[in-house]
Order: structure tokens, then sequence, then C-alpha cells
């Protein structure tokens, strides 16, 4: 089981000082893997101040290159270097925002995935493909062109763009079929199984139902994660969902 937090462009160095010290005074299981994604400049500081806890600490993106002339892009080495075990690849808000294609997506991934970092893949569709129908269509088209080719050090991130920020999700019915779509159509394609998370308005009044579906091995939180109670509340809800097994 693992829970992602993707804090996005929010904390600052106070408030994840104020944050660490609820994490450092928190009892963490060694059954549920965690993981923080804050923003780039606070990455060694976070790490520095939960260094001694079972918490992995992750980027939000990397570059395709390792090195060179990219003002403003960070390479996968430097994330390792600072201490980061996982990236963030494809998020909806860089496809959107930054205009990043499954072509680039890809070669990001791999880049990471030869760095030895752990990534997290993003995949989802908007609203229109959810209303129409052809949310499996457009999620395949994600993959096969997103997916990096060596990639046992990867997760698949099943993010609805309708979903994420605006309180809503999924039925129970369709994030279980598409968890279900994602694992057969990548074991399809390559023989290999790979872990899925839920990501989308994520909280601690819906994280038990998330928890109940079945193929869904963890979830990727955005909001919820920028409080520590509730970044803790999902966490311990994870830990209970393992406990009944």
């Amino acid at each position: 089981m693992f829970v992602a937090a993707n804090w996005k462009m929010n904390l600052d160095k106070n408030s994840i000082f104020e944050f660490s010290k609820h994490l450092n005074n928190f009892k963490f299981s060694s059954k549920v893997e965690a993981c923080i994604f804050p923003p780039m400049t606070y990455i060694d500081y976070l790490n520095s101040l939960i260094s001694k806890l079972p918490i992995s600490v992750g980027g939000q993106n990397c570059h395709y290159k390792k090195s060179g002339a990219y003002t403003g892009e960070v390479s996968p080495l430097f994330l390792k270097d600072t201490g980061c075990k996982y990236v963030i690849i494809g998020h909806s808000e860089r496809r959107i925002l930054n205009n990043e294609i499954n072509d680039e997506i890809k070669l990001r991934a791999q880049s990471a995935i030869n760095s030895n970092l752990k990534v997290i893949l993003c995949v989802g569709e908007n609203l229109i493909d959810h209303q129409k129908g052809s949310a499996f269509k457009f999620v395949e088209k994600q993959l096969l062109e997103s997916l990096p080719d060596n990639f046992e050090n990867l997760l698949i991130a099943y993010e609805p763009i309708w979903s994420i920020g605006t309180g809503k999700i999924p039925s129970v019915n369709v994030i279980e079929e598409m968890h279900q779509h994602i694992k057969k159509f990548i074991s399809k394609k390559t023989n290999k199984k790979v872990k899925v998370l839920y990501g989308g308005s994520v909280n601690p009044e819906n994280i038990n139902n998330i928890l109940n579906i079945v193929n869904v091995d963890g979830v990727l939180v955005g909001g919820s994660s920028l409080n520590v109670k509730d970044f803790l509340a999902i966490y311990s809800a994870a830990v209970k969902h393992l406990d009944k097994f």
C-alpha cells in the first residue's frame, strides 16, 4: 500500500517545519509506504527534518536530460543527489499548463528510471472524454505513448482530470474498472504487472471507500496532504485497511 502526498506549489519553509513536527511525533507502520513531494526548493530541507522517519521524499517533475542548457528545469540526477526516491511524471497540470506531450513524458520517465528514481506516471481522462464514454481509449493512448521501455520501478496513478481539486470522484465501479483496465492493458502489452494508485480529490472522508475498491494499490493525495492531520488520517486509514487482512 502506498500513500503519496503531492504538495504542488504550496507550503513555505515555516509551514514545512510545523508539518514535520507532527510527523516526528507520529508512529508510522512498516506496512504502508509513504512519500511526500514538496516544492523543489524544499526537498533538501524536508529531507533533513524527516530523515529518521520511514517516509520518502520525491520530486514533482524532472527533465529528460541529465544536464545542459535547460533554464528552470531539474535533472533527475539532481533529485537523486538531494535524497529523492520517487518522482511524479506526467501530472495533468504539467500536461495542460506546460504542454507536456506523451512522447516527452516517456523521455522524462525513462531518464528518471535510468537515474535510479522510482516513477509515478500519471494518466487520466478529461471531462469530455469521460462523458463520451471514451475514457479507456484516452488512457490507453497515454499509456502506449508515455510508458518507458524499462519500468520495473514504475507505478501508475490514475487521476481523472475532471476530479482533481473539484471534490468530485468517480463511482466505485468506474475506479475499479479503470484500474483493472490499466493493469490488464499493461500486462497484455508487456507481460508485466504494475501497481495503480488512485488520485483525484482524495480526503479523510472518502479514503476508506477508495481503499476498499478492488485493484487500488494506494492513493496520490493533493489538497488534503497539505494539512498534516488530514494526511495522517489518510495514512492511518491505509494502515487499518491492511490490518483487516
